[in-house]
């Protein structure tokens, strides 16, 4: 499968899935939620790895682990954790349309860490995802 059909069926599964964190955070506190979240998306992890045959240490594993980890703390602990307070408060809409800005962090974060070089075409994309997100953030549910 292209990676593009990957990419398009997590959007959509993304897409979804405030919606359904927005009616769940109506009874849970989002501490709580994100905990939940994050061991119910451990404890399936774990199980497509052995269905699939993933779970195995590859050369560098050492060496990539602390970097898993503080993506793992920064997105999927804190980040996460934000955006939940942020949906549990806000409208969908506007939450997810404003916590869709990442793209434009990425692009940054590659230029001064990774230090990519960006052409014409990569610029103009992170002004239209600004764009787009403040076109967005404009429309409520």
């Amino acid at each position: 499968m292209k990676p593009e059909v990957y990419a398009l069926m997590a959007a959509v599964l993304w897409g979804i899935t405030p919606v359904i964190e927005k009616i769940g955070l109506k009874s849970m506190n989002p501490l709580v939620a994100t905990i939940v979240r994050s061991l119910a998306a451990v404890a399936f992890l774990a199980a497509l790895g052995v269905a699939v045959g993933e779970l195995r240490w590859e050369p560098g594993f050492k060496k990539a682990l602390p970097y898993m980890i503080s993506g793992g703390i920064l997105a999927g602990g804190l980040g996460l954790y934000l955006y939940y307070l942020g949906l549990r408060s806000g409208d969908p809409g506007r939450v997810v349309a404003v916590s869709s800005t990442y793209p434009l962090f990425t692009f940054l974060a590659a230029v001064l860490v990774l230090h990519r070089r960006p052409g014409p075409d990569a610029i103009l994309g992170a002004v239209l995802v600004v764009i787009g997100v403040m076109l967005l953030a404009r429309y409520t549910v």
